[in-house]
């Protein structure tokens, strides 16, 4: 139980640091997004701190233990996926202002970036890439050969592409800015 409070309490401050960073950057109405194991967290907001740091019952290795798993999971542990994912977001809708900016500084979508070879300086990968990049997950998991594609298979990589997607789509965001983290 301890270790699932520190990742909450963790998430809730990479999510907190991450708007932060963003609204030095460029100032605006931001929604960070950060990723755990068990959690997920959201902080938005326009003003000087974060008006609201939203706590997911959302954990990318919940997600990727219960329907990631097997080599291909199919069509059903994916589309069960989807609808877990779904009822965890839809909710937020009317807490994330319209005009915000999205940005997140998770080691697991800037992975998304490298293999959807995102544009550097700075990364921001927009729905219609994220969309097909979890096409082409989809496709191999539902049994086309894996040689004809280098998309990661691995169950945190699924889990994360379809979280990221499913965010991206049902709140309107055109796309996500990655920050890399600071040497």
């Amino acid at each position: 139980m301890s270790d699932e409070i520190d990742d909450i309490d963790d998430t809730d401050a990479r999510a907190r640091a991450t708007w932060l960073r963003a609204r030095q950057d460029r100032g605006g109405s931001v929604t960070a997004l950060e990723f755990a194991d068990a959690v997920s967290a959201v902080a938005v907001g326009a003003r000087s701190e974060p008006e609201r740091v939203i706590r997911l019952h959302l954990g990318l290795g919940d997600l990727a233990r219960k329907y990631f798993q097997a080599a291909r999971p199919g069509e059903s542990a994916i589309e069960a996926a989807i609808a877990e994912v779904e009822d965890v977001i839809m909710p937020l809708r009317p807490l994330v202002p319209r005009d915000s900016r999205c940005v997140t500084g998770d080691p697991r979508v800037m992975r998304i970036a490298e293999v959807l070879q995102a544009p550097s300086e700075p990364w921001i990968l927009g729905t219609d890439g994220v969309e097909q990049g979890f096409n082409r997950w989809v496709s191999i998991a539902l049994g086309r050969p894996a040689t004809q594609d280098t998309i990661p298979m691995d169950p945190e990589f699924a889990a994360s592409l379809l979280v990221l997607r499913e965010w991206l789509h049902h709140l309107g965001f055109a796309n996500i800015q990655v920050l890399r983290s600071r040497a």
